[in-house]
């Protein structure tokens, strides 16, 4: 396993491979999930039932035969007061075979039109459910590739943070040597050194998991990422209201919609259950040839035909009808709690991320804004303690501010890409042509 994470990390940080940018990686993506794939297949399958269902409304033709084999007493076919033999009337042992097609067609089957009607809601219910998997699929491989983004910044943020306290180490450990500082400022540098050395650590594991996830999403992948720009600027939500967001989302809030339709659907299984009541009519025609071995005087030999109707009631069926209606009638509600309850959720998303992204300019500036001010103090800081003015403790602690104001700036930045994207996707409408402005953003790394 180390080997591999090795071998991962040259690949993705070797400097011949091309930039790997948001579009091409949910290209690669669409083309190898497993999970996509199974969300595709999963809806071709659901529009096949509309044909199942049609089935039950159109004609239906069989072939049937049969080969008969029929022993009696002769004795038991002795007729009297006829001059032929009982043999020449009924032989003991005949053979019979028979050969026949049959077609129906319903001509009142309540059941299979409801039933119909149930699978057209559920060809719209499973549209709608591979437009929210793909809502979904998107954000997913948006936030595993932004994590990763993250989680390399980080890393080179740590790793600058650990090199700086090296040297800074060395030097105290040069001026304990000449007697020019304590010793507990020299502990004091160690142990900074050694908490930056270990985030840095735990940093590129967090790095390495959120390669593997990306991985998971598009296949395994050799080339570097395409970075974020440094002069990326943030736009502000439109509609710039919250209410408008609100009203989008409760008409185009795809989970509000899916909710709706699995009502509709429920509905609809209430009435095939009650359709179960009423009698099925089908109208009946055979035709047939029929051959008797050995032959007597009263074999049918020869071709036949019957054309009928025939009727199906199901009066009694042990009190299961009324159960199942009684059952259908109970997921109605259930369905109904569902759809209030995802309305509720909706309105509750929609609002967080639109608070989220709005409050994210402020947040944005503000961090920028302590980061380069905790990198003036921090150099001032070094410059002051050369003069005498600073402690060695007061100089870690303001580098220390100074790289824990950066990485608060660059997940600042990255919580407000994915909150873009999740904002988009409250109200239904997030796609890939989010990915591509997104993807005006991202150059390849120098």
């Amino acid at each position: 396993m180390k080997k591999k994470i090795c071998i991962l990390g040259l690949l993705l940080f070797s400097p011949w491979a091309q930039a790997l940018d948001l579009v091409e990686a949910y290209e690669r993506a669409k083309a190898t999930d497993p999970n996509w794939q199974a969300n595709l297949l999963q809806y071709e399958a659901d529009q096949l039932n509309l044909g199942i269902a049609k089935g039950n409304l159109l004609p239906t033709v069989t072939v049937s035969g049969n080969i008969t084999r029929r022993s009696q007493d002769a004795n038991a076919a002795t007729i009297p007061g006829f001059p032929v033999s009982s043999e020449s009337l009924s032989p003991s042992a005949t053979t019979t075979r028979q050969v026949s097609v049959t077609a129906r067609q319903p001509l009142f089957r309540w059941d299979a039109w409801e039933g119909l009607k149930q699978v057209k809601t559920s060809l719209s219910l499973s549209e709608v459910t591979l437009r929210l998997q793909k809502q979904e699929h998107i954000l997913n491989v948006a936030e595993a590739y932004f994590n990763v983004l993250r989680q390399q910044s980080l890393t080179t943020a740590y790793l600058q943070e650990e090199q700086a306290l090296l040297e800074q180490l060395n030097m105290m450990n040069a001026k304990l040597r000449e007697g020019l500082v304590a010793r507990s400022d020299v502990s004091e540098a160690e142990a900074q050194y050694q908490n930056a050395k270990a985030n840095r650590i735990a940093t590129h594991v967090q790095l390495v998991l959120a390669q593997e996830q990306l991985a998971q999403l598009i296949g395994p992948y050799r080339e570097n990422l395409a970075v974020l720009r440094d002069d990326f600027q943030f736009q502000k939500p439109y509609p710039a209201s919250l209410e408008a967001w609100t009203e989008l989302a409760q008409s185009q809030n795809l989970s509000i919609l899916q909710a709706r339709l699995q009502q509709r659907y429920a509905e609809d299984q209430k009435r095939v259950e009650q359709a179960a009541r009423y009698p099925q009519i089908e109208a009946v025609g055979t035709y047939g040839y029929n051959k008797q071995t050995p032959q007597s005087l009263i074999s049918q030999d020869g071709q036949f035909d019957q054309v009928g109707i025939e009727m199906n009631w199901n009066v009694f069926t042990g009190g299961r009808t009324q159960r199942n209606i009684q059952k259908a009638a109970v997921n109605v509600d259930k369905a109904e709690a569902e759809l209030d309850a995802a309305i509720r959720k909706a309105n509750t998303d929609v609002k967080s991320a639109y608070l989220q992204v709005e409050t994210d300019q402020s947040k944005l500036q503000a961090r920028q804004a302590a980061m380069q001010s905790a990198q003036l103090v921090s150099r001032a800081s070094r410059a002051q303690y050369h003069e005498g003015l600073k402690t060695m403790v007061d100089v870690l602690l303001a580098q220390r501010n100074a790289f824990s104001a950066k990485q608060d700036y660059l997940n600042a930045k990255y919580d407000y890409l994915i909150n873009v994207l999740r904002l988009r996707a409250s109200v239904g409408q997030l796609s890939e042509k989010d990915l591509a402005e997104m993807n005006l953003w991202l150059i390849e790394k120098p």
